[in-house]
């Protein structure tokens, strides 16, 4: 299973409120639709004044190609350019992870 792990910074003018509140409820349901989508999750910091990011996204899909058909396709254009309208993707830190679940 192919894992993409993306941390994500809110622009300057959203509140972590906001940008919490805007991923959920429009950014994540956009995203949630994407080709070959297996499993997405977001997690955000318990106390974002000390952490890193504001968001870390994780996509699942069965394989790379996939996952690149999926970020190539018009909707996957639309979710990145969505992305770019709530948080910092200058400074968005990605990887590409080859994911073995050991516990479930």
């Amino acid at each position: 299973m192919t894992k993409l792990a993306i941390t994500l910074d809110r622009d300057d003018e959203w509140t972590f409120e906001e940008f919490r509140e805007y991923y959920l409820e429009e950014h994540a349901p956009l995203a949630a639709d994407l080709p070959g989508l297996e499993r997405y999750t977001v997690s955000f910091p318990e106390d974002p004044e000390s952490a890193t990011y504001d968001a870390l996204a994780e996509l699942y899909f069965p394989d790379e190609g996939t996952m690149a058909e999926s970020f190539g396709s018009e909707l996957g254009e639309e979710v990145t350019a969505d992305a770019a309208t709530f948080a910092d993707m200058d400074a968005a830190e990605r990887v590409v992870l080859d994911e073995h679940v050991e516990v479930e």
